[in-house]
């Protein structure tokens, strides 16, 4: 009965672990991006991850990195641990404890402060930070697991053999270094899996073109979990468990064999070893060096793009790099404030925010003036979407896309009669199957609209009742507050209604034929998001090119259909079919869209404000 028990554990134990990997996997074949329900056998997201440039390119960084890491981790861990046991006792415990901090900080403190380091040292993030700071942090695993070898080291071999005639060197590459070698390609190894695996200080510490698989999956899962994901993890778990089961076949094999090795085959094994290593580790290096090496020369070319998640034909890019010769970086956010923090400290050629956050650009200097004689497609914009009120003078920024926020609700589950305004919102008949957008502006803005004031407004008492409003949500029929899990939940029927983008509606409803989507009669918020060219873009030029291409007819129109979202450009909406010109999702009318308002940049002592009341009602 006891061992029942104690495989029955195990079990139990087992499913536990490895139950949402195999879901994972099983998905990762699924014809449908759904999460929840099966839709055939395919392939297709595999190829597609293949032919994914981004993704293959950012597990080539994430190898990179990780080797050159590992070696150079290696190297100084080892080196740092011998001299550590040199030391006096006192001493040796003082570094061993400086050693065990970064082992014990917050992956969040080392990755800020990394942040904050280069930032002083004026480093432009790229593989040298990546690299610096993952040799760091893997250095202390190195010692950790070198030092145990030490101390089991006998104390005299080494004087017996500077003794029997060996120089100093000798003693120590032929006495020492192999005493200590499994403890040696331990921390090799641990060290290579910390960086593979790391995210947190990979995040604060690479560049555009430098950004490891962990950070670039963290940009896409944000907006919503693409198949390809579920691939590439298939992929990855699929390998390690291969070169575990290879392993572990090897090493039971070497124990069942019979001690009858020469000397000579001794040490040819490990020789053998070493030299697949580095023609492993040659090949792993020299393709990225290579780029590494010529990448000044070609930067120039380079255009760095940064916007929304699922907000961009991809197609497009290879396009755009075909027709001009220019390389897009392309890199995604999942928030104006999330970019507003990066722009920062990254540079970017081109950046797409919202209509408010454009104005706050604007204001603090962080986008430059645009020369429209290098964009002719210009000429194409709708001129009622220019000169709008985050733009007035129309100089620093380019429309993209527009569209509208308002409510997608499941014609399955929610009366007819309970329609048409955000109450449907505060319901208590659809408690708990109902959600709000995790975004103070726009949370607040719905609230503020409900209540009959502006989307604008900076009256403290007016901003107070509209949060009251949200907490009562809260406490009676918000499931939660959500972003883009609303672009997974409202398919899958996990929640009944929630407010969204008008763009991101029709694909939802592309997915579940049962949602429906309306304007509320309070009004809204009509937004108008736009491309800008930072201050501090290093390639001007090639940012133009860029946003005169988008805003070309047949690039807007892919776009547009790609997206869900309208184009601003006067040639696209001419060449929608009727149904798409007269669908009321795609093109709300003027008397649905009446009450609404465009976001403006509100004042410092309101966006604190802003931010006192989201951090209150969050806990």
């Amino acid at each position: 009965m006891k061992k029942f028990i104690e495989k029955f554990y195990m079990a139990i134990l087992f499913i536990l672990l490895y139950a949402p990997i195999f879901v994972l996997m099983l998905f990762s074949f699924n014809d449908s991006k759904s999460r929840v329900s099966w839709h055939g056998f395919t392939l297709d997201w595999y190829v597609q991850m293949f032919q994914d440039e981004r993704i293959l390119h950012s597990l080539y960084v994430t190898i990179f990195v990780a080797v050159i890491s590992a070696i150079f981790a290696t190297i100084l861990g080892t080196a740092a641990a011998i001299g550590i046991q040199k030391m006096g006792r006192r001493t040796r415990g003082v570094y061993l404890t400086i050693n065990n901090i970064p082992m014990s900080s917050s992956d969040t403190i080392m990755g800020v402060s990394f942040m904050l380091l280069f930032s002083f040292l004026a480093f432009e993030k790229g593989y040298l930070t990546l690299i610096l700071a993952h040799v760091t942090f893997c250095i202390p695993y190195v010692v950790l697991n070198v030092m145990p070898k030490l101390r089991q080291l006998d104390k005299n071999a080494y004087e017996a053999a500077l003794d029997l005639g060996a120089t100093p060197r000798q003693a120590f590459w032929k006495v020492i270094i192999p005493e200590i070698m499994p403890g040696i390609v331990t921390g090799a190894i641990m060290a290579f899996t910390i960086s593979i695996d790391d995210f947190v200080v990979s995040y604060f510490t690479a560049g555009n073109t430098s950004q490891p698989l962990s950070v670039v999956i963290y940009s896409m899962v944000r907006r919503r979990i693409s198949p390809k994901i579920n691939a590439v993890s298939t992929i990855l778990f699929v390998f390690i468990l291969i070169l575990l089961i290879v392993i572990n076949i090897r090493q039971t094999r070497a124990l069942n064999k019979k001690k009858k090795l020469t000397v000579y085959k001794k040490r040819s094994h490990p020789i053998g070893k070493c030299v697949l290593a580095g023609v492993v580790c040659i090949f792993l290096i020299g393709g990225p060096l290579a780029g590494l090496m010529g990448g000044s020369a070609s930067e120039g070319q380079i255009v760095n793009v940064y916007n929304w998640g699922e907000y961009m034909d991809e197609s497009l890019l290879e396009q755009f790099e075909a027709e001009t010769g220019y390389k897009v970086v392309y890199t995604t956010f999942d928030s104006n404030e999330s970019m507003y923090s990066r722009l920062k400290t990254e540079s970017y050629d081109v950046v797409i925010p919202s209509d408010y956050m454009v104005a706050r650009l604007i204001n603090e200097g962080m986008v430059q003036p645009i020369n429209y004689d290098n964009i002719p497609n210009f000429s194409l914009i709708d001129e009622k979407y220019t000169h709008l009120a985050f733009d007035p003078e129309q100089q620093y920024s380019v429309p993209y896309t527009w569209g509208v926020v308002g409510m997608i609700y499941n014609t399955k589950y929610i009366d007819e009669a309970d329609i048409g305004s955000w109450d449907l919102l505060w319901n208590e008949k659809y408690a708990g199957e109902v959600a709000m957008f995790d975004n103070p502006r726009d949370a607040l803005g719905i609230a503020l609209k409900y209540l009959g004031y502006s989307q604008n407004t900076e009256n403290a008492d007016e901003l107070r009742e509209a949060a009251a409003l949200i907490t009562k949500g809260k406490q009676t029929t918000f499931q939660g507050l959500f972003m883009d899990q609303i672009l997974e939940k409202l398919p899958n029927e996990e929640l009944y209604a929630a407010p969204y983008y008008n763009g991101d509606a029709v694909t939802m409803m592309d997915e579940n034929p049962d949602l429906a989507f309306y304007v509320p009669k309070e009004g809204t918020n009509l937004f108008v998001d736009a491309m800008c060219i930072p201050t501090n873009a290093k390639n001007v030029e090639g940012a133009e090119a860029f946003i005169d291409f988008m805003c070309s007819t047949e690039a807007a129109a892919a776009n547009a259909e790609y997206i869900g979202y309208s184009s601003p450009q006067r040639e696209v909406y001419e060449m929608q079919p009727e149904e798409i010109q007269n669908d009321p999702v795609h093109y709300p009318s003027a008397e649905a869209v009446a009450n609404s308002e465009t976001f403006l940049n509100l004042s410092d002592e309101t966006n604190k404000l802003y931010t006192a009341l989201w951090a209150e009602l969050l806990k």
